[in-house]
């Protein structure tokens, strides 16, 4: 047997192994439900633990194989390693916080948004650090660094917990070693983790270590580097650009840990905001909030922890919105994840103009600053290094938009804002909606609605998915794509789905009066709508949907062709609803996914659509190489065409009732 037969031999019989166990762990949770004594309440316990061990070794054996194995390939691809970082500090999040332990995310400026390299392998990595981080740390914090260090993207996972011995840092990265026995028995594992956090950054040509922590709880700073390239220029502007900050803002952080206070601070700083005061207790952020007060340079925002030993978060802000003297500063609560539970009902008391959830993001805090600066009436536009701000273009008709009917579609309360103030100010009546299914909702109610600015990226539906929705439903209004990527590549799908036009982010005054001057005539004569119309696709019906080969395949019997149709339509939007959904997911099932565009490829060309099955291959082709911004693209496609499959179906059946 060669060493590649052994490799699949073991790899097909853990496959086959982790099915009992799963199964007894279901049981086991079953049997926890039931009526149990402390002495048999121990045994199920015990089986659990053991169980769960027994997986974790399988799943570390299967994945070591992977890697290990010379069909293993390491990518290269543009993607957002700043968001990278943040949503895989986020997965463990919620275990830090519930034991207690904070948890911090600290990224450099100097950190490109965008690299070139193996985003999969990098998460797997880092991921496996903080997950071993956050099982052995029992207090204090555990905190992801960010840097560059010699052309290298440099991750350091810092943690207060048990450290490792000097003796055994040199062997804590070998197959199957851990540093104590009694590791094993207090928190379980293979030993295996850190095995293979080595063998993928040893592939991605990088290096990984470990050290003490130098702080005085003492711990362990596990740390990997890894060779990056830099994207493409267009995609590798930094999102984190500076605020215009007015002169007179003055931010208080309070917060107990010191940590935390110095990783808010340096945020804010990058933003632009000079005058930062931090607190470590609520007590001296009254003092502090008083004294500025008498001395007339009051606070204009505080950033306040919603945990914290004496007085909390919520006791803080009754405390300063009883007090007239202070009450005027704008409070933002910062909220462990997964830690609101019980307080969530403390919201109606309207205490905090905003949240904050830890670990804090960069965008996040970005947003949040943003939104309270335009709380106080301050107008606010980010800078562009190197350039000064351009002199405003001369308005010559303030009341453009007068009688029109403006829907925004905008996910970003500051944005929201802005947009709703231009558009208010050219004389439009607007509506506004947080998503793309509230758009479609809003559109629905009101049919009448002219224009909608539709934000690309949003939540539960994102601008794309709404504006195939509306021009199912026949709407012909004029839809603005609102987006920071002004790429004319993308701009042109965004034409095939409907979208007419496009406003670049950040939003300008000039550029939405701009966009409403050039379709003035539209808006004058709402007769003239008619111009707006849906876009077809540019191919043959036949190569969309050859009808004639689909009535062979169905013995030109038609009652049977409209229940293939029907069939076929409901499955098809079920699929791509479930593939939407699990895209959605923090951990991605590309096996799922790569079966669901399997049965939209083989349905798509059961029902002759040649060009659907087309899309749901390439799609399938990208689920099986674990590509997903591949498989979201091949997605946003297949929706378009799909939608103007279900116009050639309505003409179809039509033509059906003629006959008869």
């Amino acid at each position: 047997m060669t060493p590649m037969d052994g490799r699949r031999l073991l790899a097909s019989a853990l496959h086959e192994v982790r099915t009992p166990i799963q199964t007894i762990i279901s049981t086991i949770e079953l049997l926890g439900e039931t009526s149990l004594n402390t002495e048999q309440s121990e045994y199920v316990r015990q089986i659990e633990f053991s169980a769960n061990v027994l997986l974790n070794l399988a799943n570390d054996v299967l994945d070591l194989s992977k890697i290990t194995s010379p069909e293993f390939k390491i990518e290269t691809m543009p993607f957002d390693i700043v968001s990278l970082t943040e949503h895989v500090t986020d997965l463990v999040s919620i275990e830090a916080f519930n034991k207690g332990i904070e948890i911090i995310t600290s990224i450099d400026n100097s950190v490109p948004q965008i690299v070139m390299g193996d985003q999969s392998s990098i998460q797997r990595v880092l991921l496996n650090l903080l997950k071993n981080a956050v099982k052995f740390t029992e207090h204090g914090y555990v905190r992801t660094k960010l840097s560059i260090k010699q052309k290298n993207l440099m991750f350091e996972v810092i943690d207060s917990g048990i450290g490792v011995e000097e003796d055994k840092k040199d062997l804590v990265f070998g197959e199957y070693y851990q540093a104590d026995t009694g590791t094993t028995r207090k928190y379980g594992g293979t030993g295996l983790g850190l095995a293979i956090c080595r063998t993928l950054v040893t592939a991605m040509n990088g290096k990984i270590g470990v050290r003490d922590n130098d702080d005085i709880n003492g711990g362990s700073v596990f740390w990997f580097s890894i060779p990056y390239e830099s994207a493409p220029l267009e995609e590798s502007k930094n999102q984190f650009t500076k605020l215009d900050i007015p002169e007179n803002t003055r931010v208080l952080i309070v917060d107990d840990n010191a940590i935390v206070l110095s990783s808010i601070t340096h945020k804010l700083q990058a933003l632009g905001v000079t005058d930062i005061e931090t607190a470590q207790s609520g007590e001296i952020a009254l003092k502090k909030l008083s004294k500025a007060a008498h001395e007339e340079t009051p606070f204009t925002i505080a950033f306040i922890d919603m945990i914290m030993p004496g007085m909390d978060g919520w006791q803080l802000a009754s405390e300063i919105n009883n007090d007239p003297f202070i009450s005027g500063v704008n409070l933002n609560l910062l909220i462990p994840e997964g830690q609101m539970r019980k307080d969530a009902q403390m919201k109606m008391l309207d205490w905090f103009n905003g949240y904050v959830y830890k670990p804090i993001k960069r965008m996040q805090l970005r947003e949040t600053l943003a939104k309270a600066i335009a709380s106080k009436n301050i107008e606010l536009e980010p800078l562009e290094a190197h350039h000064t701000k351009p002199v405003e273009q001369h308005i010559e008709n303030p009341n453009i938009a007068a009688g029109s009917r403006i829907l925004i579609a905008e996910d970003h309360p500051m944005n929201r804002m802005l947009l709703h103030t231009f558009l208010e100010k050219f004389g439009a009546e607007v509506y506004e909606a947080e998503d793309g299914a509230q758009a479609v909702s809003q559109i629905k109610k009101n049919p009448q609605i002219d224009v909608v600015f539709m934000d690309i990226q949003m939540p539960v539906k994102n601008g794309i998915d709404a504006t195939i929705e509306l021009r199912n439903l026949d709407y012909r209004g004029i839809i603005i794509a609102c987006t920071a990527n002004n790429s004319q590549e993308d701009f042109e799908q965004y034409q095939k789905m409907g979208i007419n036009d496009i406003l670049v982010k950040p939003f300008k005054k000039t550029s939405v009066y701009q966009l409403l001057e050039k379709w003035q005539v539209v808006l004058s004569f709402p007769a003239i709508k008619s111009i707006v119309t849906i876009p077809e696709e540019s191919v043959s019906p036949k190569e969309l949907w050859d009808t004639q080969d689909f009535m062979d395949t169905a013995g030109n019997d038609v009652q049977l062709a409209q229940s293939l149709i029907e069939e076929y339509l409901t499955q098809t939007q079920s699929l791509i609803d479930q593939i939407g959904s699990d895209l959605a997911q923090k951990e991605k099932d590309f096996d799922h996914l790569h079966r669901l565009a399997h049965t939209l490829k083989g349905s798509s060309a059961t029902i002759s659509a040649s060009q659907l099955s087309d899309t749901a291959r390439i799609m399938n082709e990208a689920a099986k190489a674990q590509n997903a911004p591949e498989v979201k693209k091949s997605l946003t496609e297949f929706k378009s065409r799909f939608a103007n499959f279900k116009r050639m179906v309505t003409k179809w059946e039509k033509s059906l009732l003629t006959m008869e």
